[in-house]
């Protein structure tokens, strides 16, 4: 049998590996950035590619929601852009809230999180581990949602050229539930 790593205590175990599924969901759904931007703006993946590796996420979802708003758009598609533009911009702020900030073990056995916000203001707030674990699934339930939706645009909006081995989503995918903003300053220990 392996050690336990590490041997010091970082924070709660469960939310420690929480918070890692965090990291790892948030890349995954960080690549729906290039396949959306692609589409919606109605260019080719390796140049939406090279733009979102210049830019932070914040960015990505502004220049994303200024290419929707020059195109006309079915009901169902366009609400479906905006949810995806919306809970990214939540999705984003959520991430760094918890991957950027000093997570220890707070009261009641749960994760207390110091954070420090732009204007150099350090909150200390509680996040139980379900709420951890739900920014994980938000993340991936948002890089399926990107995947569908951007593939749905370029095929059936778009009428890419096809390619063997392209998945090609007929129907506009069902919206998800916009995620929940963890607000450090609404949570305050």
């Amino acid at each position: 049998m392996e050690p336990k790593w590490p041997l010091y205590e970082v924070a709660g175990d469960d939310a420690v590996f929480a918070l890692g599924v965090v990291s790892i969901n948030y890349t995954r759904f960080e690549r729906t950035h290039v396949w959306m931007l692609a589409a919606v703006a109605n260019m080719a993946e390796e140049h939406a590619a090279l733009f979102t590796a210049r830019t932070n996420a914040a960015d990505r979802a502004n220049v994303i929601e200024t290419f929707f708003k020059r195109k006309k758009w079915s009901a169902e598609v366009a609400a479906a852009i905006k949810t995806y533009i919306d809970a990214t911009r939540i999705l984003v702020t959520n991430r760094n809230t918890l991957i950027h900030g000093n997570m220890v073990r707070g009261p009641n056995n749960q994760a207390g999180i110091f954070s420090l916000n732009r204007k150099g203001e350090t909150t200390m707030f509680q996040a139980s581990l379900p709420e951890i674990r739900q920014v994980a699934d938000d993340l991936f339930n948002y890089f399926e949602f990107g995947l569908a939706l951007s593939n749905h645009i370029a095929s059936e909006i778009h009428a890419a050229a096809r390619v063997a081995g392209m998945m090609v989503v007929r129907n506009c995918p069902i919206l998800p539930t916009i995620p929940v903003h963890i607000n450090p300053s609404q949570r305050k220990l």
